[in-house]
């Protein structure tokens, strides 16, 4: 019986049986269920402090060693939305762990190429694609540039998931400077191809004649310098990551990674997680090739066979036409701490380890549920889980200046002169030479006695 079997039949017979596939009404997570606890490996971004909140489970770091692009650190060095890797043992049923050790490295530390937010939710970043999605945490604390307006030439630390191909989906974009000045540069990826002194990172010419050697390709590397000529990036020293490829963990290893799918579910039951090969098979998504979808970001827990990870539990974020924005007040007495639920627009949205919690002040911008008073502003990005909304983040930040409330989502109900999102009642009255079809809007208005009245409506890609 060869080793991969023996694990699945192993695996089988600790847990009895695999949870069929559920849709957890329209917009949830869809999960193959299982589960893992013990000690082992866990790679995902930065939801929240207290301890610090990775993948739904709150880790303790008192006794964790901590390391933040190579150096040493502490837990204050860390920030929302770092992807970073764990090692340690958690507790899946308590949704609490022990780490040992907590690292992150960036993915690029480099120069913006062009920007595309406003139109394809892209930036080129050392001729890498880096794209956003509603969970991308932005950090600008230079000035008031906002994403989109962040000019050509800026400095920006990513980091992110990507397989090292030149494709990142960031988590976080922190603002280095507006103006490069020439100090050094960082950027990370699979070497494609080699010809002479000269190597690509994705779309990235790096000249390497003052490096002693290049790595084969298919090395996964980081790559520093100071300099261009041309359109080269000259390399002043290269490095490879890990073992150079894109492992996660050691053979027996457990593992709760999180990441964006960057090849798709083929005939076997295997599909890649940022690179890393996985075993769909022993899962109720066995044959989902519809859902296991390049760039779908999912996270997936099991345990490794080899360079495989076996997967037990895999769990679908839910995609981009399935989610929406709540934006408004909090109110009085809106917040029930131990329920973990806040009532926004007079809807009741769930709180949890894996919701995102961004603040724009402090130095981990951080909050917590019993932090918040009711004339703070929030802004909820949602989905909807059997019938119940989620946040998937929320944002603490200061109130606009000519409406007190916004709504973004797909309408579920249309009349006249009223329809709604996510069960919010909006008057659309004021509002002249607008029909509304089965698509995104973006809906800013003035909410009061359970309405929102609209006062401007932009249709969203």
């Amino acid at each position: 019986m060869n080793r991969r079997l023996l694990k699945i039949l192993i695996w089988l017979a600790m847990v009895a049986s695999i949870v069929g596939l559920y849709s957890c009404g329209p917009g949830g997570n869809q999960v193959a269920d299982g589960g893992i606890g013990g000690t082992g490996i866990t790679q995902g971004r930065v939801t929240s402090f207290g301890s610090i909140f990775v993948n739904g489970i709150e880790f303790n770091t008192d006794t964790a060693s901590i390391m933040v692009n190579n150096l040493d650190a502490t837990q204050d060095d860390l920030a929302i939305g770092m992807v970073v890797r764990i090692s340690g043992s958690s507790d899946t049923t308590s949704a609490t762990g022990s780490a040992e050790s907590v690292t992150y490295d960036s993915l690029i530390e480099g120069l913006v190429n062009s920007n595309d937010i406003a139109n394809n939710d892209t930036l080129r970043v050392m001729d890498q694609t880096v794209s956003v999605d509603g969970d991308t945490v932005f950090d600008n604390r230079i000035d008031d540039t906002s994403l989109e307006n962040l000019p050509v030439n800026s400095k920006v630390e990513v980091s992110g998931f990507t397989d090292g191909s030149g494709i990142i989906l960031a988590t976080r974009i922190e603002v280095i400077s507006l103006a490069w000045s020439g100090d050094e540069l960082e950027v990370s990826g699979v070497i494609s191809s080699i010809s002479g002194d000269q190597f690509q990172i994705g779309s990235l010419t790096i000249d390497a004649s003052n490096i002693e050697s290049i790595p084969a390709v298919g090395t996964f590397v980081e790559v520093e310098g100071d300099s261009f000529s041309g359109g080269l990036f000259i390399a002043d020293s290269i490095e490879i990551e890990g073992d150079g490829d894109r492992v996660v963990a050691e053979d027996g290893d457990e593992v709760e990674i999180e990441g964006q799918i960057t090849q798709p579910l083929d005939a076997n039951d295997l599909f890649s997680l940022n690179g890393q090969v996985v075993d769909a098979s022993a899962t109720s998504l066995n044959g989902a090739a519809s859902q296991l979808t390049i760039g779908r970001v999912a996270k997936v827990e099991g345990v490794m066979n080899g360079d495989i990870l076996l997967a037990e539990e895999i769990t679908l974020k839910v995609i981009a036409s399935e989610r929406g924005k709540i934006s408004g007040f909090l109110g009085i007495g809106n917040v029930d701490v131990s329920g973990g639920t806040l009532i926004l627009l007079g809807r009741t949205i769930k709180v949890d380890n894996s919701t995102i919690m961004e603040s724009d002040s402090g130095d981990n911008s951080s909050f917590s549920l019993d932090q918040l008073i009711s004339s703070d502003y929030l802004e909820a990005k949602v989905y909807l889980e059997n019938g119940m909304l989620v946040a998937s983040k929320l944002e603490l930040d200061g109130a606009p200046s000519n409406h007190n409330a916004e709504v973004e989502g797909i309408p579920t109900f249309v009349n006249a002169s009223t329809i709604e999102i996510f069960g919010i009642t909006i008057d659309t009255s004021a509002v002249s030479d607008y029909s509304f079809s089965e698509q995104l809007i973006e809906v800013r208005g003035n909410f009061a006695n359970g309405v929102l009245v609209a006062t401007r409506i932009q249709e969203e890609d």
